[in-house]
């Protein structure tokens, strides 16, 4: 009885390290998540499906971010769903992870003609009068490679869980985004940013308490900076930006083993726009705070819940997101051993 109630035991805690395998992944220069970069076995692979809604008031400003939907003298509102692979692998001896997302939805967009900027209006549009534009379809594709630097030994066998008790670790880890998405030269608004883009960032982690799933505490925080290629047929114009700093944070709790909630910060700074050469607008500067809701339904699928909204920078923008997302982690070696033991 004792070693049917050991093994029991054991199955119950390999099968918990698939819950660690979330993912949430870029979105348009969005916030990754909560534990998107704790570390699963070697091997272990996840499917993740969510869809974002997301509000950006901006009809008092001129500021211009199309990277999360934010247009001068405008009011956005975007759907988007986000479908996402990762799988975790030894990279250089060193645990990681290489992700993908695809990117789809739409956004629709009522502009303030009256204060807009002439560069932004299209033939036959003057201020005063209505003026929207919408787009949809797919957005660009991203892949993403995290890696870790320090902190965060191999773990290639199911029993490596057994003595895994982190403190902290630190990762590298580099996003490019592919200019494949829909774009129209003759519209403001679109799902695709016709230019190659990228991030690098840099998550650093902090344990608390035992690694055991019930008592599972951290400290994220995740600095990062993006860079964007040149849009060089912006509406006949030619679009820079500077980089973006981005810094993102998260405070996690476990509720109970299969419960988990997150206090949630990120900040952008950056993102001065040029066009033909002439400055526009200023930097944007947003700060988000907003919490994360994370459920494992089964050892193998994990539905997650969160929201967020400006609480303090540039006070000429409003902006709020609600997100669900749902996540299916698979690892070959443990779903044979779940077999082995009656599950």
């Amino acid at each position: 009885m004792k070693k049917v109630n050991c093994s029991a035991r054991f199955l119950a805690l390999v099968a918990s390290t698939l819950a660690i395998a979330l993912i949430s992944g870029p979105a348009n220069a969005q916030d990754d998540g909560a534990r998107t970069y704790w570390k699963g076995r070697a091997g272990t692979n996840a499917m993740s499906v969510q869809y974002l809604n997301m509000n950006l008031q901006a009809s008092d400003t001129v500021q211009f971010d199309p990277s999360h939907y934010i247009y001068p003298a405008a009011d956005a509102q975007a759907d988007i769903f986000i479908l996402s692979w990762a799988r975790h692998m030894t990279l250089f001896n060193k645990p990681s992870i290489l992700s993908a997302n695809l990117v789809g939805g739409s956004v629709d967009v009522k502009f303030d003609t009256a204060i807009t900027p002439p560069e932004f209006l299209p033939p036959g549009v003057v201020p005063g009068t209505s003026f929207s534009q919408s787009a949809s379809g797919y957005a660009d594709p991203s892949v993403q490679l995290d890696m870790n630097l320090f902190g965060t030994p191999k773990l290639p066998a199911i029993f490596s869980y057994m003595n895994y008790e982190p403190t902290w670790t630190l990762d590298a880890a580099f996003m490019l985004g592919v200019p494949l998405g829909q774009y129209d030269d003759d519209q403001v608004v679109n799902m695709g940013l016709n230019r190659f883009y990228g991030r690098v960032a840099f998550p650093f982690k902090y344990h608390f308490r035992v690694f055991s799933p019930g008592y599972r505490s951290s400290l994220e925080v995740v600095p990062s900076v993006w860079l964007f290629a040149d849009n060089d047929d912006f509406l006949g114009q030619t679009l820079k930006n500077d980089p973006m700093w981005q810094i993102e944070a998260h405070w996690t709790h476990d509720i109970t083993r299969h419960f988990f909630a997150s206090l949630d910060l990120l900040y952008r700074n950056g993102f001065q726009s040029a066009i033909d050469g002439t400055d526009f607008g200023s930097d944007i500067e947003i700060g988000e705070i907003g919490f994360t809701l994370n459920f494992e339904v089964t050892p193998n699928v994990t539905i997650r819940t969160s929201f967020s909204s400006n609480v303090f920078g540039d006070s000429d923008i409003d902006t709020s997101m609600i997100r669900l997302q749902f996540i299916y982690a698979w690892d070959r070696a443990i779903e044979n051993l779940k077999k082995l033991g009656g599950e």
